[in-house]
């Protein structure tokens, strides 16, 4: 595979769009780190059952929606080309990306590039990463939960909403409950619209009327 680039993207429309467009290799890192605990070992045997249980899904459906087998033949290719929003939901599992490079001593080039989730244009190109420091960045907001400084190419406003989507005085928590007059429905599409720069699914957004409706 020398001379071979991967491209990773932040998921399943992504990737197909991308393939369309410009073919090559590409596979798509499926996951929602903003949503769950997490362990420290990333792929291993622990992180797959327990990111399985916080997807609902077993974990050999888990196994073959995050692509594993491809994932393990990261280091076969000299150059990854890394393709993601600048929302909370994909800079969450950028982190995660970054950090398991990390795990499994990659030692080829890495370029990352924003895009815009809606039309899928380049915001930001060819940002070279510098691997090193991102296995203690996850340890500390993905497990440990604390906030820190130093944190990267990861954007700031997604680990600042990262921890005010966690909280229950957080502005997605108070607008449920400031709208519990609102029919589940009505409320969801208010979720939608104000949480653009989270990147929430309809699940998330669904969990948290559940979570903080008052009743």
């Amino acid at each position: 595979m020398s001379g071979k680039i991967l491209n990773i993207t932040n998921g399943d429309a992504f990737n197909r769009y991308f393939l369309s467009e410009f073919g090559g290799d590409a596979i798509p890192f499926c996951e929602a780190m903003m949503d769950g605990d997490t362990v420290y070992e990333i792929y291993s045997n622990d992180f797959t059952s327990l990111r399985a249980s916080e997807l609902g899904v077993s974990a050999d459906e888990y196994v073959s929606k995050a692509h594993l087998s491809k994932f393990s033949a990261l280091r076969e290719y000299p150059r990854l080309n890394l393709w993601f929003g600048k929302d909370t939901f994909c800079q969450m599992n950028l982190l995660t990306l970054l950090a398991y490079l990390e795990q499994v001593d990659y030692r080829g080039k890495v370029l990352l590039n924003y895009i815009d989730d809606e039309t899928f244009s380049v915001i930001e190109a060819n940002i070279s990463v510098e691997l090193g420091s991102y296995n203690d960045i996850y340890k500390k907001i993905l497990i440990l939960k604390e906030n820190l400084g130093e944190i990267g190419v990861i954007a700031r406003k997604a680990v600042e909403l990262y921890f005010d989507y966690h909280s229950d005085n957080g502005m997605l928590a108070r607008s449920v409950r400031e709208n519990s007059e609102m029919n589940d429905g009505e409320l969801l599409r208010l979720l939608l619209e104000i949480s653009v720069e989270y990147g929430l699914s309809d699940i998330q957004a669904q969990k948290l009327i559940e979570k903080y409706k008052e009743k």
